[in-house]
């Protein structure tokens, strides 16, 4: 895994994967950024997602 922080682009390139929008209402975005914080994306990416 990576002991760096992500960049902005690449978490929200993932984000968007997982249904991420600007457009989403407040609540929703920021439920799926909570839920998918840089080490959680990490590991999705290491087993394919």
């Amino acid at each position: 895994m990576s002991t760096h922080p992500l960049s902005d682009e690449h978490r929200e390139a993932f984000w968007r994967r997982a249904g991420w929008d600007p457009l989403l209402p407040d609540a929703e975005r920021e439920a799926i950024e909570r839920r998918w914080d840089d080490e959680s994306i990490d590991l999705a990416e290491i087993f394919g997602f």
